[in-house]
């Protein structure tokens, strides 16, 4: 990411969220101040006292809102926190791993969805993409005979799974897939939705951030 980028995104000023890998609820916080040099990145947050007691010494991802032009979206980077001081946090070894446009979450592949009853047994199906907001499926060969709105169960890996209301937002004859979005999704969920998201897309940069 070019230093120009990395002023646009991580401006003082600038509000971002902080959510912990290692579980929890997110945090909101604000950039003080950031520093790049050789691609070490080092950012200074303002964030509430119990915000900076619960991320001291552990690996969080901070996404911000983005705009390219026009199309706002959300860029993501993944860091180390430390607490400096009771309303302060400096994250280390900062990476950017994703840059969305048009969308306020990352998208990624790896879940499962177990789908209702359609005249038949319930059907566990591989997501094409999914994120807080939406998933897309497989229309299938029967084409897609599904009632609106849909319960769905959302596998998470091998260990989660999260229960959802999909409304259709549209089929893709193009590409035979369909888009359901969740409706009332708490906030656990959705942060369930985000750190799987991100864990994916960790799994190939965390190196950079230290273990």
């Amino acid at each position: 990411m070019s230093e120009a980028a990395l002023a646009e995104a991580l401006t003082s000023g600038r509000r971002v969220t902080l959510l912990p890998r290692s579980g929890g609820h997110s945090w909101a916080g604000t950039v003080r101040s950031w520093e790049a040099a050789d691609d070490h990145i080092v950012a200074q947050i303002y964030a509430e006292a119990d915000a900076v007691s619960s991320l001291d010494h552990h690996q969080v991802w901070l996404s911000t809102v983005s705009r390219m032009g026009d199309e706002y979206g959300v860029t993501i980077f993944a860091g180390r926190a430390y607490a400096v001081d009771s309303e302060s946090l400096k994250l280390e070894g900062v990476v950017r791993l994703a840059d969305e446009r048009r969308r306020r979450a990352v998208r990624v592949t790896g879940s499962m969805v177990t789908l209702p009853p359609a005249g038949g047994p319930s059907v566990r199906v591989a997501t094409l993409d999914i994120s807080r907001g939406a998933v897309r499926l497989p229309i299938g060969e029967g084409g897609w005979t599904y009632d609106d709105p849909l319960d769905l169960v959302v596998h998470l890996g091998d260990e989660q799974s999260i229960n959802v209301l999909g409304r259709l937002l549209r089929i893709d004859a193009a590409t035979q897939s369909v888009v359901l979005g969740f409706d009332y999704l708490p906030d656990y969920d959705a942060e369930a939705l985000d750190r799987f998201a991100l864990t994916q897309l960790s799994e190939y940069n965390w190196g950079a951030t230290g273990s």
